[in-house]
């Protein structure tokens, strides 16, 4: 009698099943974030456009759950709740940003997070960083400073309130993730994301009644595109980075992660023309290098 071998499963295995998670959220938020520039540019103001999108990301989230979701939705703990803070925090500098400066600007400087991240490992344990680190942050920096044009204008004429927020969402999005990873394992993603953007929701809507009604996102061709940024840059890529935090670790995601800026220049480039000097694409590469060395150091110590 033969002995057959068994036949290999030619599925992705969850490390890989993560990675290509990414990827999409890396397209999804790059796509995203030119379409809320295009909607800035027609006049949208930037915390309307992210409470209409935290609020259609909900309700996109509550039929999801309804469908595939596991059972009855769980009571909201405390970590739950303060990633839905930060999540409002997060969405509000990250459109303010995009309004303030090129789409690619905005994204370089919300990608130095995973600096940040390393940063507050550092700290939480008590451990000096590593001179390898400390390299790799001075190398951060420089290109924070090239992407921002800070050595091509005068003082006066740099954005010092978009360089301003673009890197307070840096501290944001390394919060988000912090507090992803920590809250991964606890439950589903459906329904932790559905738990957190309710939050964010309540918060956006608190705001907007004292605003009055956002009409302006019903005219014309403006609620597609605000549509859009609700799915695509909200409740797509926000569920996939948590799903694929749950198969691989988020030092590694950040590393697949940090290629958002250079499809956001590409489309910014395709879309509305926008280009980079010469000294802005060195100091966008010196962020990138800065990162991905940084975080493949982390993920070779800790095999």
């Amino acid at each position: 009698m033969l002995d057959i071998p068994p036949t290999k499963s030619k599925s992705l295995s969850p490390s890989s099943q993560g990675l290509v998670a990414i990827l999409l959220t890396v397209l999804c938020w790059a796509v995203a974030a030119n379409v809320a520039f295009d909607l800035f540019t027609a006049g949208i103001h930037p915390l309307e456009l992210a409470g209409a999108s935290a609020t259609i990301a909900t309700f996109g989230l509550a039929i999801l759950h309804s469908f595939w979701g596991s059972g009855q939705i769980k009571p909201m703990n405390r970590k739950q709740f303060v990633l839905g803070l930060v999540l409002v925090l997060l969405v509000a500098a990250d459109y303010v940003a995009i309004q303030q400066l090129p789409v690619a600007v905005a994204i370089v400087l919300l990608f130095t997070s995973p600096i940040l991240v390393v940063l507050w490992t550092a700290v939480t344990t008590r451990r000096t960083p590593s001179r390898f680190v400390l390299l790799a942050l001075i190398l951060s920096i420089l290109g924070v400073v090239l992407v921002s044009k800070i050595l091509e204008s005068n003082l006066g004429q740099v954005n010092w309130f978009g360089i301003g927020i673009g890197l307070t969402t840096a501290i944001f999005f390394a919060t988000y993730i912090i507090l992803s990873e920590q809250l991964a394992g606890t439950g589903e993603p459906i329904g932790i994301l559905l738990r957190t953007y309710a939050v964010a929701s309540l918060f956006w809507l608190a705001y907007q009644f004292t605003q009055g009604l956002p009409l302006s996102l019903l005219t014309g061709d403006r609620f597609p595109k605000v549509l859009a940024v609700g799915i695509v840059g909200n409740l797509l890529p926000y569920l996939l980075f948590f799903w694929s935090i749950q198969r691989v670790r988020a030092e590694r995601a950040a590393i697949v992660a940090t290629l958002e800026p250079f499809v956001a220049a590409i489309l910014a480039w395709l879309w509305f023309g926008q280009t980079l000097t010469l000294l802005q694409i060195a100091g966008g590469i010196s962020i990138i290098v800065a990162v991905t060395a940084i975080q493949l150091r982390q993920s070779s110590h800790q095999q």
